[in-house]
């Protein structure tokens, strides 16, 4: 079911494929999420978002509604939706919005991070962000070769998983996670990450569209990849991704059967 999701074995290389370009209709956002958007913007504030002087007087956040053809679903002439700042882009779609202008993060909206906080990234490069993860050597040197393709004029898109004892979209570093006791109890997190050019040569939106699954139905259908992929991670990769007590609880589980 997620062999498009999870390589065996894992590493943390940026594999990037074409894609389309992505677009949306704020018509078709689902209200549960945009709610859920809501909440996290109430609960966590600045910490999942920011827009600089740079974006404002740029112009961004419009510029790139337009590129993603957002509507006004109430006009019979369907015509494009203006947005003030990111947090009205950011509560439109369900997606999270990073907005990157001359090599810089200069925007962002991210209500369901990954265990990091937009409010800390403020101006940081492609290579800057990549530098907290784990086995990260890849990533930084790639980096540069990324971000000109954000601006090449072409999209592409990847796919990401966790594994989260919250249940929710949002696995929040100030979120107190529960401690891993069973695998029932447990969340699958996949992040679809796309691309899409705003400014040939200069400025990019990275969107990043979060599902969750009780990790219990995940594992009916793909236990052994999921094991594997786990089996195959550095000991710097579990400690980042928590999963050295999943490790443990598979492994365990493989024995008792």
């Amino acid at each position: 079911m997620f062999e498009h999701v999870i390589r065996v074995p894992f590493d943390m290389r940026p594999v990037f494929n074409q894609c389309e370009r992505p677009s949306f209709n704020a018509s078709d956002t689902d209200l549960s999420i945009q709610a859920q958007r809501v909440i996290e913007l109430n609960t966590l504030g600045e910490d999942i978002w920011f827009e600089t002087s740079t974006a404002i007087e740029e112009n961004l956040v419009d510029k790139t509604a337009k590129k993603l053809g957002l509507m006004n679903p109430q006009d019979d002439f369907q015509s494009m939706l203006e947005f003030k700042n990111i947090k009205q882009l950011g509560l439109a779609i369900e997606d999270d919005v990073v907005i990157m202008h001359r090599g810089k993060l200069e925007a962002c909206f991210v209500a369901f991070p990954s265990s990091w906080n937009a409010g800390e990234k403020v101006g940081k490069s492609l290579a800057e962000l990549h530098k907290p993860i784990a086995d990260n050597e890849a990533l930084v040197r790639a980096s540069e070769g990324i971000m000109r393709a954000m601006c090449s004029g072409q999209s592409y898109h990847r796919y990401a998983w966790g594994i989260s004892s919250l249940d929710g979209y949002s696995n929040h570093p100030l979120y107190e996670k529960p401690e891993i006791k069973n695998l029932e109890d447990l969340t699958f997190r996949v992040e679809h990450e796309r691309t899409m050019t705003i400014i040939e040569g200069e400025t990019a939106v990275f969107l990043i569209h979060v599902d969750t699954y009780p990790l219990k139905d995940v594992l009916k259908t793909d236990f052994s990849l999921i094991k594997d992929a786990i089996d195959s991670m550095s000991d710097n990769v579990l400690e980042y991704k928590n999963l050295n007590k999943v490790k443990e609880l598979m492994s365990e589980y493989i024995l008792s059967t």
